[in-house]
This record gives C-alpha cells, sequence and structure tokens, in this order.
C-alpha cells in the first residue's frame, strides 16, 4: 500500500515535468526543514518598518545568542569606525573645544585605548573641582571627570585642547618653530600651560574628593580617588613636521612627566 501511495506521488510530479536547471533537491524530514520564502527580505523589511524591531531582536537574543552578539559586536564595530574617520576628518578643521569636547562625550570609548589598557567611563562632562561637590557650582574646571571601569574604580582627570593647538613655541616673526640649542626646541606655552592645569586640577580635586558630599556620592558608584590621574588631549602631532629633533623634543618632554 505505501509502495503504490509512493509511486502514485512520483508519478504525479513527474507529470509536472522537470525544470531544465541546475537544481539540487533533498530528501528529508519535514520537521527538519524550515521554508524560506523566496520574499523574506521583503517581509523582514516590513516587520521592522511595522516597529516590530524589538520582538525580532528578543527572539533574536532567545533563539540565536550568539549570533546576537556577533551582529551586535559588529554593529559597535562599524558605529566605531565611523567616529574616528570624522575624527580624522576634522582633525584638519578649525573646530573649538566645544566641539571636541561634544565628540568625545559622544565616544568617550576612545579613552579606553592606549591608556595604560584601562578601559574609561565618563562620570561627568564639565565638572567643577571647587564646587560644593563634583556636580555643584565652582571656579575651577575641567572637561571630563573619568573613572576606570573595574570591580573598584578610581577617578581620571582629562583636559581637551585643539588639535591645532601647538606643541612647540612659534616665533611671532617667522611663523617657525624656535630652536633652543643642541637640537632642543622650545615648547609652547599651550602645552606647558595646558600641563600645569591639568596638574592643579588633580591637586584640587584630590582635596575635593574627600569633601563628605563627594565620598557619599561616590563611593555608592565604587569609585575612589587616589592621585589621579590626567589626560591631556592637545595638538598633534603632524605638525612637528616629521622632523626628528622636534619629534624627540616634543617626547622626552612628555615621557619626563608622570603626570599628565
Amino acid at each position: 500500500r505505501k509502495f503504490y501511495i509512493g509511486l502514485n506521488k512520483l508519478y504525479k510530479y513527474s507529470a509536472g515535468g522537470i525544470p531544465r536547471e541546475n537544481v539540487k533537491y533533498t530528501i528529508a524530514k519535514s520537521d527538519e526543514i524550515i521554508k524560506v520564502p523566496k520574499d523574506r527580505k521583503e517581509i523582514i523589511t516590513k516587520l521592522l518598518s511595522s516597529n516590530f524591531g524589538k520582538e525580532i531582536w528578543q527572539q533574536l537574543v532567545i533563539k540565536k545568542p550568539n549570533l546576537a552578539t556577533r551582529l551586535s559586536y559588529a554593529r559597535i564595530h562599524h558605529n566605531r569606525i565611523q567616529a574616528l574617520k570624522k575624527f580624522k576628518k576634522n582633525l584638519l578643521e578649525n573646530k573649538d573645544e566645544n566641539y571636541w569636547q561634544n565628540f568625545f562625550t559622544n565616544n568617550d570609548w576612545i579613552f579606553g585605548y592606549g591608556l595604560n589598557y584601562r578601559f574609561l567611563n565618563t562620570l561627568k562632562d564639565q565638572p567643577n573641582y571647587g564646587g560644593a561637590d563634583y556636580t555643584g557650582k565652582g571656579n575651577q574646571k575641567g572637561d571630563y571627570l573619568l573613572s576606570s571601569e573595574a570591580e573598584i574604580k578610581f577617578t581620571v582627570l582629562v583636559e581637551i585642547k585643539k588639535p591645532d593647538t601647538p606643541l612647540l613655541a612659534i616665533s611671532m616673526k617667522s611663523k617657525k618653530g624656535i630652536r633652543y640649542r643642541n637640537g632642543a626646541w622650545l615648547l609652547s606655552r599651550n602645552l606647558i600651560g595646558g600641563v600645569s592645569q591639568l596638574q592643579i586640577n588633580c591637586k584640587t580635586w584630590m582635596r575635593k574628593a574627600y569633601d563628605p558630599e563627594n565620598i557619599e556620592k561616590l563611593s555608592k558608584k565604587n569609585i575612589y580617588t587616589l592621585n589621579p590621574k590626567g589626560i591631556l588631549v592637545i595638538g598633534n602631532t603632524n605638525y612637528l613636521d616629521n622632523n626628528r629633533e622636534k619629534i624627540e623634543t616634543f617626547e622626552a618632554y612628555r615621557r619626563s612627566i608622570t603626570n599628565p
């Protein structure tokens, strides 16, 4: 009986003819086959446009968690590549410090790379180091108050200057760098001033961090302050003109200071 039914099905199928094309057929159990319509892309697009994106994502996380993770990482990677392209492009434009502060606020992950491999989170932008507490009013302000990312966190201070800020002193007459002697070049007042400003901010914050108001607010987040690290974002090494003496002068100074 089963043999007859099987032959009958084959006969009906052969009556329609077999398409003259390169097609692969597979024999499998019906519960092992996923039927995917040709217009699946259109169906998914309609679901997303109908605000079912959240439901689709939730099911993807439940059914295919590894795929969801890979998609998330791919999206993060894509967004960061776009941010770095924007960063490179805007280095050539005369953007003010407010622009760069907003840029780093939206891309605070940048501070997690190359900084002793500590990943940092933004605790407060434009913090007041001399106020009643770290969110209050004060005269001594900074650009960012960050915290390292770990079970126990520590505060980190960041100051930002424009990328066209000169790293070396420039003569008012010749508009060129000023060589001091023996292959050494004068450092710019902006660089030295920025370092001094950040060092004073770190010293001031070291005291203010132990005010009762700040201790209470930060300890709840498991954040502490101990000789806070300072990070100064300033200038562009391309302006050193690929000159060995200029590069060595700047790098020697950078390595000679412990903070920032």
